[in-house]
């Protein structure tokens, strides 16, 4: 699996980053001079300019390893955009592309923190725990936070779960926002999964969930069909180079394009 590396610290990138998205629009002139004008969805393209200042050697060789493996701009690699939430359908957890316990029932429309009603009910019904839970193409030896917001009138809890790692939280009555970070460390593995777990009986309310490849929780970001996971990314250009300024000190400016769909 050729994935953009991480930081030794862990983050997913030097800061800042600009990410772009050009839309195209079709203009169609009919006979009589008028026009139908309508968006082309399939020719969106989203890109990334990482301004990597003060990257490490080590840092370094392997952004440039990774350019000689995709000969340049010619082949694709997995990008975990650092602006985006990895997961898809954040807020709808009865979506197929969940994996729920099958004792798990969900009532959609409670009141979220951000007082819309947009937060789920859910209650395990089971005499185990069960979770929910999303399985990702991505490497399993990275930094990943898992956050998500959670409450309980009833005091139950709520486990969250990268991979093998987990975090267990009692929740009140009132919304938190519940963060686990760690590194699965399975090194080789291209899938990780990110999963809320229920205990037996438990009853929680639960509200946008996101997981990012970098040690702490951003802002979050609703997600709908895909999430910030892009296995179809290049760079967007045919020579990659960096300034060495100081002793194990580099700066480059890195660009990247995601070529689905084009």
């Amino acid at each position: 699996m050729l994935v953009f590396p991480q930081l030794s610290t862990g983050a997913a990138v030097v800061y800042p980053v600009t990410k772009k998205t050009n839309l195209r629009t079709v203009v169609n002139v009919l006979g009589d001079g008028s026009t139908v004008v309508f968006e082309d969805p399939d020719a969106a393209r989203s890109g990334w300019e990482l301004r990597a200042a003060g990257l490490t050697l080590v840092e370094w060789r392997a952004i440039d390893t990774l350019f000689g493996q995709t000969y340049g701009k010619w082949g694709n690699f997995t990008f975990l955009d650092p602006a985006g939430n990895l997961l898809a359908q954040s807020e709808s957890f009865g979506n197929s592309i969940w994996t729920n316990g099958p004792l798990i029932a969900l009532t959609a429309g409670v009141t979220d923190p951000l007082g819309t009603t947009r937060a789920t009910g859910a209650v395990n019904s089971g005499q185990t725990a069960a979770a929910i839970a999303q399985t990702l193409n991505v490497p399993g030896n990275f930094q990943y936070c898992l956050s998500v917001w959670a409450q309980s009138a009833a005091g139950s809890r709520v486990t969250l779960q990268i991979g093998g790692i987990t975090k267990s939280f009692t929740l009140t009555g009132q919304w938190q926002r519940v963060v686990l970070s760690g590194n699965p460390g399975q090194t080789g593995a291209t899938t990780v999964t990110f999963a809320a777990q229920l205990d037996a009986g438990g009853s929680v309310e639960l509200f946008g969930m996101q997981a990012e490849a970098q040690p702490g929780p951003s802002d979050y970001k609703q997600t709908g069909t895909s999430g910030a996971v892009y296995p179809q990314a290049r760079f967007d250009t045919d020579q990659l180079t960096a300034t060495a300024q100081g002793t194990d000190v580099y700066d480059a400016v890195i660009q990247i394009v995601n070529v689905a769909g084009l």
